[in-house]
């Protein structure tokens, strides 16, 4: 069928976050979590906001759905018909939608992570002696197309 999903998920790397106090882990976590949850019902409005709307079908079935295991978010669309707006066919032009919200989505889910590690961690880890470094490492959101139903 003419359905399509598109996968946003965050990978995070924190070498050092065992140096955190479990409350301040726990609270980290929580934060990421809803930031994941919050970029995906971002992501539905402003995919809501540029389809192409004629029966207002196509708008009504997009979709955002939390993977809270892998920090995942997956935005579709479930109308028959989405992946000829999304990719277009031999006799229409593509009208994307999904991929230009999963773009923003991305870029905003990457920013706000990373601002939630960096306030968490400020000032909770311990001073590293002369010569050693704390590491912190975000390797960042990445979008996978798993394609079309």
């Amino acid at each position: 069928m003419g359905q399509v999903r598109l996968q946003v998920a965050a990978t995070i790397e924190l070498e050092d976050l065992d140096e955190l106090p479990d409350e301040q882990s726990q609270a980290l976590e929580e934060e990421v979590h809803n930031i994941v949850e919050t970029v995906g019902d971002n992501m539905v409005t402003y995919a809501q906001g540029i389809v192409q709307v004629r029966t207002e079908n196509l708008m009504a079935s997009i979709f955002a759905d939390v993977d809270e295991d892998y920090l995942s978010e997956t935005l579709g669309a479930t109308a028959d018909y989405a992946s000829f707006i999304e990719y277009g066919t031999v006799k229409m032009r593509a009208q994307p939608f999904l991929q230009p919200a999963a773009d923003i989505g991305e870029e905003e889910m990457n920013a706000r992570i990373e601002e939630a590690i960096v306030e968490r961690m400020e000032g909770q880890l311990s001073s590293p002696e002369e010569g050693e470094d704390i590491t912190l490492e975000m390797e960042g959101v990445t979008i996978a197309d798993p394609g079309t139903e």
